[in-house]
């Protein structure tokens, strides 16, 4: 039976895509490439699984420095896009996985793509990712620092893209529920406009403790891009995202 339409169908399709092309580089997603690879000690006759992986801008930093890279995701454009990544690509649905458990030896989300449900949903699909790791396997999950967020709740931003268009953005992140509501607006040059909101849930070291006993994952570390190669500092609170790595236990 085919789920109800999803906010993330709107939103995670050219609004995205559209706003944002321009900023993600290949120096920016090398750069995240990299940090990937260090912290899941990425070797080359490992099986990797990119969750939600858009238009395959890490896929196709990694996949020649791994042994097999399969990227899913839900949108068919952004999966098209993605064809030259050298991954292998699904179609999927992170609420309902199509593979067998145990099948990857690291697995990683990137940029908030893995919570963007209810908190029951969101560790549904935390343990369902869990599932697909050998034992032993990590997970790497990537999303904005709550503990920043708490210092300035509410922000505004716009650019100007190459295009000729403009980018406007209002976010309001509520820190009783961990949640972010961006409203993203995209003019083209033409007139015609794009809109949507993403409702996003951000976990603090303290919840992430919380989902990875729920789910049989020993939590490694938390950490966030710029502290990567420090691996004694706690997170900083105004550090500009959070990742926790996590190993699936025996």
């Amino acid at each position: 039976m085919p789920r109800p339409r999803h906010w993330a169908d709107d939103y995670y399709g050219d609004l995205y895509y559209e706003s944002v092309a321009d900023l993600l580089t290949a120096r920016m997603s090398g750069f995240e490439a990299g940090v990937l690879r260090q912290l899941l000690e990425l070797g080359p006759r490992d099986r990797v699984l990119d969750l939600a992986c858009g238009h395959g801008r890490h896929a196709r930093a990694l996949s020649p420095e791994v042994g097999l890279l399969v990227g899913v995701d839900r949108n068919p454009e952004y999966l098209a896009r993605a064809r030259h990544s050298g991954a292998v690509l699904v179609r999927g649905d992170l609420r309902s996985l199509p593979f067998r458990p145990g099948s990857f030896d690291a697995v990683y989300s990137w940029y908030s793509s893995l919570f963007m449900y209810d908190d029951a949903e969101n560790a549904r699909c935390l343990a369902a990712a869990v599932s697909l790791l050998r034992p032993g396997g990590r997970i790497l999950v990537h999303h904005d620092n709550p503990l920043r967020l708490n210092g300035k709740r509410e922000a505004q931003d716009a650019w100007d893209l190459p295009s000729g268009g403009r980018v406007e953005e209002t976010s309001v992140y509520d820190p009783g529920t961990g949640r972010d509501s961006c409203t993203r607006r995209v003019i083209r040059a033409d007139g015609s406009m794009l809109a949507g909101v993403a409702h996003l849930r951000y976990y603090t070291p303290e919840e992430w403790s919380g989902l990875a006993a729920g789910c049989g994952l020993e939590i490694l570390r938390i950490t966030s891009t710029w502290q990567a190669d420090r691996p004694t500092e706690r997170l900083d609170d105004d550090a500009p995202d959070l990742i926790a790595i996590g190993r699936r236990s025996a």
